[in-house]
């Protein structure tokens, strides 16, 4: 057996299920003060606004501390990833990142992606999806926007 089997879902959505114009809703996921601790150790992070919830509360203008807005990215790249499945072959480049809104411990996020455009490859099996992802919080409101490319199978 392999050590690394492509897992085969005959139900994951391919390059041809996606139509310009349609909008998918991924699942919802509350941001935990774990994923904070976690995401700025990992990273390397030491703003106060994400680690130091005193100087957060008197200091900044959010009334505490917020999460960095590349661990919302970081959050909707499985959200994306839950909404277009396993025929997603590579990620081809990300753009016009916009942090809209902050994103605090507790908050309940989901993804919304709108297929904005679709290319044939040369290879016939391959084609590239263009989605907007819009993160938003329980509210509504909009925390995150940015576009993305990936190489899809058929």
């Amino acid at each position: 057996m392999s050590a690394n089997p492509r897992r085969f879902e005959p139900s994951a959505p391919t390059f041809d299920s996606f139509v310009p114009g349609d909008v998918h809703v991924s699942y919802r996921r509350t941001v935990t003060e774990t994923h904070l601790v976690n995401f700025t150790a990992m990273a390397g992070l030491q703003l106060p606004l994400f680690i130091d919830h005193g100087h957060a509360k008197e200091q900044s203008t959010f009334g505490g501390p917020i999460a960095p807005g590349f661990l919302t990215a970081s959050l909707s790249a499985g959200m994306l990833e839950s909404v277009l499945g396993t025929n997603t072959i590579a990620g081809l480049g990300m753009e016009a990142f916009r942090f809209r809104a902050p994103v605090r411990v507790g908050d309940t996020l989901h993804a919304e992606v709108e297929v904005l455009d679709k290319k044939d490859t040369r290879e016939p099996g391959r084609g590239v999806l263009t989605v907007g992802i819009s993160v938003r919080n329980q509210s509504g409101e909009t925390a995150l926007e940015y576009r993305t490319s990936v190489l899809m199978r058929r």
